[in-house]
């Protein structure tokens, strides 16, 4: 099997989280003989905040107000993520990076350094109202109304941004999903998007 690329978007409360670890067990299953590897920006992010540290301190009021994390947080971070822990040929499944088009050039830097071949962007789409229902139910302590608010406001505009930058680069695979059905049907739809 080639290795898989997969970088996952969309609105807050769409399953990418949800999907990425289906498509990881069953990539273990399909490939038992390749690692896969899950970077998770919102995770990462948590992890910082929590921790007793300057960086944490002036995160924490980002995260809870459903802010944008700067540049100068995230792409160290997610650097950070793939330079310890990519060892060559593993399957990378990436969940909530990027956000913004200076990430995307980051991503695509990253891309290139690393040799990955053709990845593929799965944008899985939810309306804002499901998105609200579905967060709701969370129940994260960044997941307040007005939070989930903000950023399903920034989301939304930096996603088109990215849409366009991906579709213009023939490089990546860039793909559309309705997210809004179960859980099987979206990782269904995921699987025949990487023609798996």
């Amino acid at each position: 099997m080639q290795q898989q690329t997969v970088i996952f978007l969309g609105p807050q409360g769409c399953g990418k989280g949800t999907q990425l670890k289906l498509l990881a067990d069953y990539l273990a299953k399909v490939d038992p003989n390749r690692a896969t590897l899950m970077p998770a920006m919102g995770s990462m992010l948590r992890t910082l905040a929590a921790k007793q540290t300057h960086a944490g301190a002036l995160l924490r009021p980002v995260l809870e107000r459903g802010d944008l994390v700067e540049y100068a947080v995230s792409v160290p971070l997610f650097g950070s993520y793939l330079l310890e822990n990519l060892k060559g040929d593993e399957h990378v499944l990436i969940d909530g990076f990027p956000r913004s088009i200076e990430q995307v050039e980051f991503l695509d830097s990253a891309a290139r350094f690393y040799g990955w071949q053709k990845p593929t962007v799965v944008r899985i789409e939810i309306s804002d109202e499901e998105s609200l229902k579905r967060l709701a139910l969370r129940k994260r302590s960044d997941d307040t109304p007005e939070g989930i608010r903000s950023r399903l406001s920034w989301t939304r505009k930096a996603e088109k941004e990215i849409e366009v930058w991906f579709n213009a680069h023939g490089t990546y695979h860039f793909v559309e999903i309705d997210g809004n059905g179960s859980i099987e049907e979206t990782q269904t739809k995921v699987r025949t998007a990487l023609a798996l």
